[in-house]
């Protein structure tokens, strides 16, 4: 099952990816997420490590599988009862008025029973999360 949500941003690709590649700055855009705890030391890249915490407490750990600087990042969910593999990415394009980012989720879900429940609830989270991304862009360009 493939999920997909795309807005254009006024702020260059430079800052949209200064941005969206920091995990820590997750919590400011993504309603599911409040925080993010980083599990490696080493820089964010592919392999780097973290879990979010939601505002439930619930706890997911993820991995950086792609990171490429001011096009792509890619990250899979490691643990999950829902799901057998979630890939979750992000690609930028340089737009005329801006940046464009595609936001693709790849799941492979443990009960086909939730595909019906996923494709009804899914559409308007992920366009919500996209417009709380915008807000915090342009809240950031002003900071």
């Amino acid at each position: 099952m493939q999920l997909n949500s795309s807005i254009v941003v006024p702020q260059d690709i430079r800052h949209v990816w200064r941005f969206l590649g920091d995990p820590l700055t997750a919590p400011l855009w993504d309603r599911s997420i409040a925080e993010v705890i980083p599990l490696s030391t080493a820089p964010v890249g592919v392999g780097y490590e973290a879990m979010t915490v939601g505002p439930s407490g619930k706890r997911q750990r993820f991995r950086i599988t792609q990171y490429d600087a001011e096009r792509e990042l890619a990250f899979v969910l490691l643990e999950s009862r829902l799901f057998r593999r979630a890939e979750l990415a992000f690609q930028l394009d340089r737009v005329a008025d801006g940046t464009q980012i595609l936001h693709r989720i790849d799941l492979d879900l443990r009960s086909p029973l939730l595909a019906p429940v996923l494709r009804l609830m899914s559409p308007n989270a992920l366009g919500t999360d996209m417009e709380y991304l915008r807000e915090a862009l342009a809240k950031d360009a002003h900071d």
